[in-house]
């Protein structure tokens, strides 16, 4: 059974982006929920399909995305808070433990109320092995005030399944439409929110990171999977 590891062998083709009308670029959706996760496709401001998981904390709207865009090869993982204010390229340190699994620190990049780094395919096949087999996910950011997120990983297989068959189906549909072959701001204005970056790193170059999607229409669900969900909003 794939899961979003499998990504070494899904980056085939390239997507006919200018091609795309402005109006199939709509309005991002979930379509499956599993434990504390949600699953998400559309596609991306080029109109590149994209598949995608993430986590909602209720009780401040703070969210982990997961999100592969078809014809890549890197994952990129996103955090983001509505009260958090980064100038745009400013370089964050995170750090993600996954269950007891030894901690990884990675360079993300900054901008407005999020942060996004990205795995290779080696690096996103150790993490989904540790994302699917633990219960909590830890990310800590050490450059800043923010305190630690503890993130539930209730679902995180099955979210996993999801997420794999959604680059699959797409990747298949891109084969069969598309020819093959065919990327420093001001300081926060709310002194009371924490911030997971320190003001030395303001206006530092930024890192050839993806960033995070904006609204797409909706993606199909997975065969085996529960009816359609209420749309992200």
């Amino acid at each position: 059974m794939k899961t979003f590891s499998d990504l070494r062998t899904l980056g085939l083709a390239a997507l006919a982006a200018a091609a795309m009308p402005a109006s199939a670029m709509a309005q991002l959706q979930t379509y499956y929920h599993a434990g504390a996760w949600d699953a998400f496709s559309g596609r991306n401001e080029q109109g590149g399909a994209v598949c995608g998981v993430g986590n909602t904390n209720p009780s401040n709207n703070r969210r982990v995305t997961i999100r592969f865009d078809i014809g890549g090869s890197m994952t990129a993982i996103s955090a983001s808070k509505p009260d958090w204010s980064i100038p745009d390229g400013t370089r964050v340190t995170v750090v993600t433990q996954i269950g007891l699994n030894t901690p990884a620190t990675q360079q993300a990049t900054g901008q407005g109320h999020s942060i996004t780094w990205t795995l290779d395919p080696d690096a996103i096949r150790a993490f989904d092995q540790q994302f699917r087999n633990a219960s909590l996910m830890t990310l800590t950011f050490p450059d800043g005030n923010e305190p630690p997120w503890s993130v539930s990983l209730s679902g995180s297989s099955a979210i996993s399944q999801t997420m794999a068959r959604c680059i699959t189906d797409l990747t298949r549909q891109v084969q069969t439409t598309q020819p093959a072959g065919a990327t420093a701001g001001t300081a926060p204005t709310n002194p009371d929110a924490t911030q997971p970056f320190g003001a030395s790193a303001t206006g530092a170059p930024p890192l050839p990171d993806a960033t995070s999607p904006a609204d797409q229409p909706a993606g199909t669900p997975p065969s085996e999977a529960a009816p359609p969900a209420t749309p992200a909003h």
